[in-house]
């Protein structure tokens, strides 16, 4: 992020639904405490994007913002990369190191996919966010830090809770502040906002110098269920960016998934699809759009977990 960015971090965010609206007048009121918040949603929706306009938007800005990628780091390391070590903590150990915990002193540090951190290190990170004091791995020296926690999954805690996969006291601690962010398909308002966005941002790259999309496109971007939500639209846009160099973005520029509609599944037949017909070509396409999640599936539904797997069952959809 660059500094004119860290100066206005919300300029520029497209917020046409009433959803995301509201969403960046409670960053901007957060941004400025210091309690964690907890950022869930799909993959793909923006939690990243959040957590750094709760730490740009608020009078931390000047300090560092640390990230932590839970899953991207071994396990046996990871309490290491947190805490620090002592010199002669264990065999590697050849100089003492800061954790990711000091070194964002002053700032925020942000969990991502908090989900994924083994219970052993929950523990020791209760008592990180509880009391903002911790020892270094190998040490006793008790270091104390000013630092705002933020956290994202992509998954719900307070489900993982119930099913015993993350301890309650770090979910109530963690999430004193809540920020659910809706999957694209949910707020189709900002759908050719963000298109136009992410052109706009291509055209400045020199990519293309195609000016907007025609109304085939635009009604196929509409339509898409949009399973990876934004990092998906943002590819779809930069792919057809590189297919079209000037002029207007068609559905030729589109990539088969966003062609292939629904309407489409039953084009050429010689009779009318019945009610049957419909509705089992629609759940196959939704099942293939969301990668064959059932809990996805069954949210763009409408309907329960159990429902579609009853459906799926009558219609013979493996």
């Amino acid at each position: 992020m660059t500094s004119a960015a860290r100066g206005d971090a919300l300029a520029g965010v497209v917020a046409e639904s009433r959803h995301m609206r509201e969403l960046v007048l409670l960053v901007l009121r957060l941004a400025e405490a210091r309690s964690p918040v907890l950022v869930e949603g799909e993959s793909g929706t923006g939690k990243d994007l959040v957590a750094y306009w709760l730490h740009y938007s608020g009078p931390r800005r000047a300090g560092p913002f640390i990230k932590v990628h839970c899953p991207s780091i071994p396990g046996e390391l990871l309490e290491s990369e947190l805490f620090g070590h002592e010199k002669g903590a264990f065999t590697d150990a050849r100089h003492a190191k800061a954790g990711k915990i000091e070194m964002a002193a002053a700032g925020t540090l942000y969990f991502d996919q908090v989900l994924d951190l083994a219970p052993p290190l929950q523990a020791k990170l209760l008592r990180v966010v509880e009391e903002r004091r911790f020892e270094r791995v190998g040490g006793t020296h008790t270091i104390e830090v000013d630092v705002r926690f933020v956290a994202s999954a992509n998954a719900s805690l307070a489900e993982a809770v119930r099913a015993g996969r993350f301890r309650e006291d770090l979910f109530h601690r963690l999430n004193v502040v809540a920020l659910r962010l809706e999957p694209l398909r949910n707020r189709r308002e900002d759908v050719m906002p963000l298109a136009s966005a992410f052109l706009a941002r291509e055209r400045a790259r020199g990519t293309t110098a195609a000016t907007g999309f025609l109304p085939g496109a635009a009604e196929r971007l509409r339509g898409h269920l949009w399973p990876g939500n934004v990092r998906e639209l943002r590819s779809v846009v930069e792919r057809a960016a590189l297919v079209v160099p000037a002029g207007e973005i068609g559905t030729a520029a589109l990539p088969p998934q966003l062609v292939d509609q629904p309407a489409t599944l039953w084009a050429g037949r010689d009779r009318r699809p019945t009610l049957k017909d419909v509705e089992q070509a629609y759940i196959r396409w939704v099942l293939e759009s969301v990668g064959g999640s059932q809990t996805r599936a069954a949210g763009v539904l409408g309907i329960s977990r159990k429902a579609l797997w009853e459906k799926r069952r009558r219609y013979g959809i493996g």
